[in-house]
């Protein structure tokens, strides 16, 4: 995966669970775990931006450790469009060149007008944030953390036997 863009360690959590019970809640824990990542993903997925839907189907869920899963874009530009580029991200820089990979190249583009643009190099402003993994995240995650508390309730009032 390129960048993490959210990631969610219930390591923690589960231990005071389990201790408070007991018995051991990380098969709970991973089985909730794992559907909220999907869900995450899913959301996530419909709301970045789209322009070849290549981003979007990059969004991926895997396993870092039994309690840990990182979601996130596997595309290198997936950030870039999270939080945005140069004066217009959320972190304002200065704008940047733009050059042709191969030397003496040139940039060919279209304007929003139609006008075709042909240049050795563009200083670009930047481009606006869009976040996409953050929102899905903050939706999904407090019920994943509401489910694994029930879970947990579960395990201390039945017990390591019940």
């Amino acid at each position: 995966m390129a960048t993490v863009a959210a990631s969610a360690e219930i390591r923690e959590l589960a231990r005071d669970l389990s201790a408070a019970s007991g018995d051991s809640i990380e098969k709970s824990a991973a089985s909730i775990l794992m559907d909220g990542a999907q869900r995450i993903t899913a959301e996530a997925r419909a709301m970045a931006p789209v322009k070849t839907g290549k981003l979007q189907g990059s969004i991926h869920a895997k396993w870092a450790s039994p309690m840990r899963v990182e979601i996130g874009p596997e595309v290198i530009y997936g950030p870039y469009q999270e939080f945005g580029t140069g004066s217009r991200g959320e972190f304002p820089g200065a704008p940047y060149e733009i050059k042709p990979k191969k030397p003496g190249g040139k940039l060919v583009f279209k304007t929003k007008d139609g006008k075709t643009i042909v240049t050795r190099r563009v200083m670009h402003p930047g481009v606006k944030a869009q976040p996409y993994m953050r929102p899905a995240f903050e939706k999904v995650l407090e019920t994943v953390i509401d489910r694994l508390t029930k879970a947990g309730a579960i395990k201390i009032t039945r017990g390591p036997n019940g």
